[in-house]
């Protein structure tokens, strides 16, 4: 330790006296024998950021905050870095934890401002220094719900969902009538596989879109000789997951309506025992009970997943055209890459750049269908862009039934071919959705998908050479050139 110290003090008197190849000589040295020393990492990352090797500069910096997660100076230096060159959110969320730091320091027995930094550590995806946030709070205030369900929400992301069932259950006990700590709950008991008790504590949730109707909620129970509206609840991936159960609630009663969104109206009219489909904003018919799509799993007393897949079709009207589309290439795979619009959810958003690698398989012809995005200033990584064909998720259905693979981050084209029955490879964030359990390569809920997943939040790098890797050995041979 006195060696390090000396070569710091070196390193240091260097910079001031203007020899600053000499203090990095030093700064680097250093590191190369002790690469998690913070201290080296955060003066050679400021030292750098001066001479204008950003970049370089915001790399060290990072590795300065993995080997002490408290750097207070080091979350300002790179939340500056971040700022300047436009990052706003990141940077606002480095900042956010610099400051909570100081304000630690000022006051360590401030229960608050640990729970604050918690947050901030969250949203920054640095989980395990959340959750050591969350203990370090919780020891100074053991009562608080919230801090309760912010280290549930810390330990979900980690995948440690057993921990996280506890914490939940513990704000939950504090608060009782907090629907969000119910939610939260309801997300760490799917995780953990307890569907039913899981599904329960889900119909906590705020319905989106919220719906007022004076008719009863059902109940699971016979509707023989009554109506039963099942409305389109949540994103599309919800409903193309949970409209598997609507034959089966068909078979308990009377007639089945179904109320949705206009592009999926075909779709969830195919399936056996809806009677009608009605799209959003158009008149309902008279009815006497009601449910959302995504509840009839918790009304029908779901345990495990049951209802098996395929249980949606394609439009035979469709496809006679989407086989002219796409045409007879020996192996075709489906592409989709972002998980909305702009594709501003990192978690479901992968650069288009990444998939560069897949365009360079034998055999394999790609098909882009993302109707948000297109190739444009990329070298050629799509073959075919259908996006701006794709209408509804008829048209899609089709498409991916014209393709022998498709690729999609966790977005509603993969439930969708899931749901068909289509090979489907889903790529996942490091902390995903609930449904898809922590570790697992497959999914009860699609038997014919396969789930890639990233090890470190943020990097699609290693995700991305697997899949390239399993798509060179799945293309038949038949296929290759």
């Amino acid at each position: 330790m006195i060696m390090i110290e000396l070569l710091l003090a070196f390193a240091s008197e260097n910079e001031k006296n203007g020899d600053w190849t000499g203090a990095e000589i030093l700064y680097r040295g250093l590191l190369k024998d002790y690469p998690e020393h913070p201290v080296a990492a955060f003066r050679l990352g400021s030292l750098l950021l001066r001479r204008g090797a950003v970049e370089e500069s915001a790399d060290l910096l990072g590795q300065a905050l993995d080997a002490d997660p408290t750097f207070t100076e080091a979350y300002i230096q790179l939340g500056n870095l971040r700022q300047a060159q436009g990052n706003n959110d990141l940077a606002m969320r480095l900042l956010m934890i610099g400051t909570y730091l100081q304000g630690i320091k000022i006051n360590p027995t401030d229960a608050q401002a640990r729970f604050q930094l918690a947050i901030a550590f969250n949203q920054a995806d640095r989980h395990r220094d959340a959750a050591r946030a969350n203990r370090q709070a919780l020891a100074l205030q053991p009562a608080s719900a919230g801090i309760h369900n912010n280290l549930g929400i810390s330990l979900q992301n980690l995948l440690r969902s057993t921990e996280a069932v506890a914490a939940h259950r513990r704000a939950v006990t504090l608060a009782p009538t907090n629907a969000d700590f119910h939610c939260n709950l309801a997300h760490a008991l799917l995780a953990s596989g307890l569907l039913k008790e899981g599904f329960a504590e889900w119909e906590w949730r705020t319905p989106s879109p919220p719906r007022d109707f004076a008719q009863p909620k059902w109940n699971g129970s016979s509707f023989a000789g009554k109506v039963l509206l099942a409305h389109a609840e949540q994103g599309y991936g919800d409903v193309l997951q949970f409209c598997r159960y609507l034959p089966e609630t068909a078979a308990l009663g009377g007639r089945l309506v179904v109320e949705c969104r206009p592009p999926l109206s075909g779709l969830l009219g195919r399936l056996p025992g809806v009677s009608q489909v009605v799209e959003w904003g158009q008149p309902l018919p008279a009815f006497d009970l009601q449910i959302a799509i995504p509840s009839l799993a918790f009304a029908l007393g779901v345990d495990r997943v049951s209802t098996p897949a395929p249980y949606l079709r394609a439009s035979t009207k469709r496809l006679p055209l989407w086989q002219e589309r796409i045409g007879r290439a020996p192996f075709k795979v489906g592409l989709v890459w972002a998980g909305n619009a702009a594709g501003h959810d990192p978690k479901r958003a992968i650069p288009i750049e990444d998939l560069v690698t897949l365009a360079n398989i034998p055999g394999a012809t790609l098909f882009s269908l993302q109707r948000d995005g297109t190739s444009t200033g990329v070298t050629n990584p799509i073959a075919v862009d259908l996006g701006a064909q794709i209408a509804d998720f008829d048209d899609l259905a089709a498409a991916i039934d014209c393709l022998d693979l498709v690729i999609s981050v966790d977005t509603a084209a993969a439930h969708l071919a899931g749901a068909l029955g289509k090979p489907v490879w889903t790529l996942l964030h490091a902390s995903p959705d609930w449904r898809w359990l922590p570790d697992a390569t497959t999914t009860a809920w699609y038997p014919s998908m396969r789930l890639y997943r990233q090890s470190t939040p943020g990097d699609w790098s290693g995700v991305m050479a697997k899949v390239a890797a399993d798509l060179e050995k799945f293309v038949p041979t038949r296929a290759r050139p």
